[in-house]
Formats: structure tokens, C-alpha cells, sequence
């Protein structure tokens, strides 16, 4: 029996699961990348996912090549790249030039994998498509969430969708000028035969170098847009349709965490209603409010290694005197016991006294495919070690807030300003502190007066000194009111008389 929807009404979560999907032709998870958290220290790091580029791909390409040719009967020619062409020099000074700038933005290790291919002599040569791949990440916690919420993707996307229309209308006007048989564009594809699970894999490789062009400008505008870029799998048509989409996306995600970060972290958000509770608890409710579920998915991945990988305490590490302590009696001598323990499980016997006599460490990690992966593990995992975002009182801005420390202001520098926040902040008290305070230009007046008969000796330096430290004192007393404003002009007066000049 077919089915009839057209009286379906979908619900808050429809909309929200579909908001997150792939589209038709685009990919949201095409890149994996690897997360793992330190409590302790309240950072993490994230290993980017290199697979899908140049260097990891080069022999797939090339088997997947020489299966076309072999379908074909044509001979197999190996494809070389030449490394010394203008263009490709171009584009591995623009990209060393890119990742210059990202390693400023962003706390980031580059290995000689991440951002370039290399050569056969190891040299970095070829540009990766994204200069973040391979790259290895180090972030505290609910930095990546406040650098997406306010990166700038309106700005790059405005540029390239002019750019698709430009290129739009000079295709028509090349067409219009030409004969129809020079100017062909691609249809679109109704079905397409795929023959093996490599030719997908090395076909998506080629549709996201394709893809990473369009946009690019737009990737780079956040770090967890960069390393989540999308696919676009059939990227030659409805190009401006699929932008403006992932626009929406990157937009639409932008307002709701800085919607969700106001409900759960906001103190002045319905504060004799919220103030009580915890952000987590705020968060069911918000999530409540949004007919949304009330749990998160994510994919946990335990790692037992011999390596230690983070932490103060086992199972995730040790200190380095107890790792001392423990190498110091190590005896790598078997004893009969444990060759027959080796014997009966088939475990070669010096591998059994490696394992028995090194700490074996758990690793805990986690799968982030797509942005919303990123910012709700990040944000969860805020959740569970207490840690706060709180609004700057100048800015208007949400900051990280650090341990104990109690503050109002960020430690941003606006654009235009060469100080931050705080310090901005502390400069505007004091003007203000100094226009309410009448005991203040009082005490700046006879300062410089009397300071400048110091110069010219008529004061001594020893008595202006001691003189200092008691005006100080009055003035304090005056601003705290207990003195009035005439009683210390009048002490501030004669304190050194002018004296009568000779006859």
C-alpha cells in the first residue's frame, strides 16, 4: 500500500535532525577526526583527519586509475605531478602563507604531514587541499565553541556566492555568442554505474578538491568549520543552491549555541528564575523548551597502549618518579611460572615480560565528524567539569571563565583597540572613580604645585616625600567622607606656606 505524507506535520525534532543532515550532493561528514579530553588540565586536542588528501590517497588514485584503463583497453600511464610549475609553486606559497596565519590563530603542532605532500626525500613539496590536515590541535575548553559563535562567515559568503553569479553569467554570455555545438555544460547525472567501493572513495577525493575551491574562504573563517569541511559530490552543478545551503547551516548552528550558551551560562538570563542552577540543569530545560531529546550522541573510543597519553593518575598515567620506580625493578629474567602461563596461551614469552612489567595506560577519545559533532562534545564535556562561560560587561561578548578567578571583562582585544577588555575596563572605572570623587583634582593640584617648588628647591625632597604619604592618607579620608572637602582643601593649603619674599 503507498504510503500518503502530505498531512504529515513534522515536529521541533524533525526539523532540528534534518537541519543536520546531508543534503542531496552534500556531505556534512566527510572528514574524521579524532578528540581526547584531559580532564585535569581542562584541555583537549584533536588529531585531524589526513585520509582524505593527496598523501593518503596517492595509491588508491593510482590502482583506481589503471582499473579505468583496463575497462577501457587503453595502456596505463602512471600521472606525475610536476612539482616546479609556476601554479604549483603559487599555490604552495599561498598555502604555506595560510598556514602561517592559522598557526598564529590557533594553538596547532603541523607535523610533515599535516598541510603539505611530500616527496620521495621527504621534502614538503605538494600543498594539501586543507592546510589543517594531518595537523594536530590543542584547545581549553570552550575556546573552539566561542571562535566558531563568532567567526565572520557572512563575509566570504557574500564573495563567492557574487562569484558564482559572475561565473553563471559569463557562461551565458558565452553560450549566447557562440555556436551551441563549442559551448556544452554538464548535465546532471540521472544514474551513474560504480563498479567498486574504491572508485567512491578516490570519485569523493576528486569532488572535494573541487569542492574545498568553492569554498574555501568560508572553511577557514572558524577552526571547526576548517577541519569539518563538506563534500560537495556532484560540485559542477547547482553550485549556488549547495552554498547558499551550507551558508544556512553554518549560520543557522552560529545562533543556536549562542542561543543555548545565554540559556544555560547567561547571569543576567531570568536570573531570580535560573540564577539557582546549574548550567546543566538549564539545559534540560532549554532542551525541553525545543521539543528536542534530552540526551547527546557521541562514539567513545577506548585505546589500552603502552604509551601514556595524558592524566596524573592511573589508569591514564603516572608521575615520572613512580615510572622510575617502576623501570628500576624492572627483571626482565622469565620464570618458570610465567613460561608456562606463556606456553599455555601462546603469548611469546618475551612479550609476556614486557607486558607484565610496563604500565598499560587507557586512552579515552572520540569520533567528531561534522561541526555539531565538535561543538556538542565540547559543550557537554564543559558540563561535566564545571566549566563556565560568563558575558563581558564591555564587550558583550562570552569569555571562558578561569579557575577562581573572578572577573566581569574579557582579556580580548576588539578590533581598533590595542589594549583588552579588563584593561579598558579598569582605565573607564578610574576616570569615572576620579569624576565622582572631588577629594581627587584637590589632591592633583597641591601635588603639582608643591612638586614643582620641589624643583626649584624651595621645598626638600625628604619633607615632600613624608608630605605625600599623609595627603594620600587625608584624601582617602575625605573620599570615604571623613573629612569634608573644606577641611582637606584647607590642610592641603597649609601644608607649605608660601613664603614672604626678602625685602
Amino acid at each position: 500500500m503507498k504510503k500518503d505524507y502530505s498531512e504529515y506535520k513534522l515536529s521541533e525534532y524533525d526539523k532540528y535532525t534534518m537541519r543536520r543532515s546531508n543534503l542531496k550532493d552534500v556531505k556534512l561528514d566527510y572528514f574524521l577526526n579524532n578528540v581526547h579530553f584531559d580532564p585535569a588540565d581542562k584541555n583537549f586536542s584533536i588529531r585531524v583527519d589526513e585520509y582524505n588528501e593527496y598523501l593518503s590517497m596517492e595509491d588508491d588514485i593510482e590502482e583506481y586509475e589503471k582499473e579505468i584503463a583496463e575497462r577501457e583497453g587503453k595502456p596505463y600511464t602512471p600521472y606525475k605531478t610536476d612539482y616546479e610549475t609556476e601554479e604549483m609553486r603559487q599555490i604552495r606559497a599561498d598555502s604555506e602563507e595560510r598556514l602561517a596565519a592559522m598557526k598564529k590563530k590557533y594553538n596547532f603542532f603541523a607535523s610533515d604531514a599535516a598541510g603539505y605532500a611530500v616527496d620521495e626525500t621527504g621534502k614538503l613539496v605538494v600543498p594539501m587541499i586543507n592546510v589543517f590536515s594531518g595537523a594536530k590541535i590543542f584547545l581549553n575548553y570552550g575556546e573552539g565553541i566561542l571562535d566558531f559563535i563568532y567567526a565572520d562567515f557572512l563575509t566570504p559568503l557574500k564573495e563567492q556566492i557574487e562569484n558564482i553569479k559572475l561565473e553563471e553569467f559569463l557562461f551565458k554570455q558565452l553560450k549566447k555568442d557562440s555556436p551551441a555545438e563549442t559551448v556544452v555544460q554538464p548535465p546532471e547525472e540521472s544514474s551513474k554505474k560504480v563498479y567498486s567501493k574504491l572508485q567512491e572513495s578516490v570519485e569523493d577525493f576528486y569532488a572535494f578538491e573541487s569542492t574545498f575551491t568553492v569554498i574555501e574562504d568560508v572553511a577557514y573563517a572558524s577552526l571547526y568549520s576548517a577541519i569539518c569541511p563538506p563534500l560537495f559530490t556532484e560540485e559542477r552543478t547547482r553550485k549556488m543552491e549547495k552554498i547558499e545551503w551550507y551558508g544556512n547551516y553554518l549560520l543557522r548552528l552560529q545562533k543556536e549555541f549562542k542561543e543555548m550558551i545565554e540559556f544555560c551560562y547567561d547571569e543576567d538570563f531570568y536570573p531570580n528564575l535560573l540564577g539557582d542552577l546549574y548550567p546543566s540543569e538549564r539545559l534540560f530545560i532549554y532542551r525541553q523548551s525545543k521539543g528536542l531529546p534530552k540526551f547527546f550522541d557521541r562514539k567513545e573510543e577506548m585505546l589500552l597502549s603502552k604509551q601514556i597519553r595524558g592524566g596524573k593518575k592511573m589508569p591514564y598515567g603516572v608521575t615520572v618518579e613512580e615510572m622510575l620506580q617502576i623501570f628500576s625493578r624492572m627483571d626482565m629474567k622469565p620464570t618458570e611460572e610465567a613460561k608456562e602461563f606463556a606456553k599455555k596461551y601462546k603469548i611469546p614469552i618475551n612479550s609476556l615480560m614486557y607486558d607484565l612489567q610496563h604500565p598499560t595506560f587507557m586512552s579515552i577519545s572520540y569520533d567528531a565528524r561534522t561541526i555539531e559533532d565538535m561543538l556538542e562534545l565540547e559543550f557537554t564535556k564543559m558540563l561535566e567539569q564545571d566549566v563556565r562561560f560568563r558575558k563581558c560587561k564591555r564587550c558583550g561578548k562570552y569569555f571562558i571563565m578561569k579557575g577562581n578567578y573572578d572577573t566581569k571583562y574579557c582579556d580580548r582585544v576588539a578590533e581598533g583597540e590595542t589594549r583588552n577588555c579588563q584593561e579598558l575596563a579598569a582605565i573607564e572605572n578610574y576616570k569615572a572613580k576620579i569624576a565622582d570623587n572631588k577629594a581627587i583634582p584637590i589632591y592633583n593640584k597641591y601635588y603639582k604645585r608643591y612638586a614643582a617648588r620641589v624643583k626649584v628647591r624651595q621645598i626638600k625632597e625628604a619633607d615632600f616625600k613624608k608630605w605625600k604619604y599623609k595627603a594620600m592618607e587625608m584624601r582617602d579620608q575625605c573620599s570615604d567622607g571623613k573629612i569634608s572637602v573644606e577641611e582637606f582643601t584647607e590642610w592641603m593649603e597649609s601644608s607649605f606656606p608660601n613664603r614672604k619674599p626678602k625685602e
